[in-house]
């Protein structure tokens, strides 16, 4: 009953960069909407969660943010390499990138690139910021983290990460999913 506004503000926020992920064509723009999830996400646990609130929204912040940044490290690691360069990444039919089974960077940048992916859905041992995020957030937040944030780390997986490392992810398979049966 207190700051609706500013609860559908956030939830509308977040609606939106959702959206913008699964709309994105290229990995660059899909990164920016991945990060930018957090914001609203974290503020509605921050602001409008129970007691332990604070706690809860900065370990989900922190948890899922250094997941984004090895997945930058990979998108940049992954252009340079693939490409030359450290610019746009279009991930469009014609001219998607792909690593080689042969490639000595390929397990490298899949494991920086799934960490993003395996923290949000959350696989074990990276699940420990859900518990919180869950019982602090307000209704509506948890139904939107669990029905729809925590599915998005399966559709980058499935999206970006398996196409474009597919040699390594399917060396690496049994590993992650044990990891995910854990």
């Amino acid at each position: 009953h207190q700051k609706v506004k500013s609860y559908y503000i956030y939830l509308f926020l977040l609606a939106a960069t959702v959206v913008g992920a699964l709309l994105s064509a290229d990995l660059i723009l899909f990164y920016l909407f991945w990060e930018a999830m957090l914001i609203p996400m974290a503020f509605l646990i921050g602001v409008f969660g129970s007691e332990r609130r604070i706690q809860a929204a900065m370990k989900f912040f922190l948890y899922t943010m250094v997941g984004g940044l090895a997945m930058l490290g990979a998108i940049i690691g992954t252009g340079y390499v693939l490409k030359g360069e450290l610019g746009y990444l279009s991930f469009a039919y014609e001219n998607f990138l792909r690593f080689s089974p042969q490639h000595p960077w390929g397990p490298v940048f899949f494991v920086l690139m799934g960490l993003a992916f395996f923290i949000k859905v959350p696989l074990f041992p990276f699940y420990t910021w859900l518990p919180d995020a869950h019982t602090e957030a307000p209704a509506g937040g948890s139904v939107i983290l669990a029905g729809v944030l925590l599915k998005l780390g399966i559709y980058g997986l499935v999206r970006f990460a398996l196409p474009i490392y597919s040699a390594p992810y399917q060396a690496s398979a049994p590993l992650w999913l044990g990891l995910a049966v854990i």
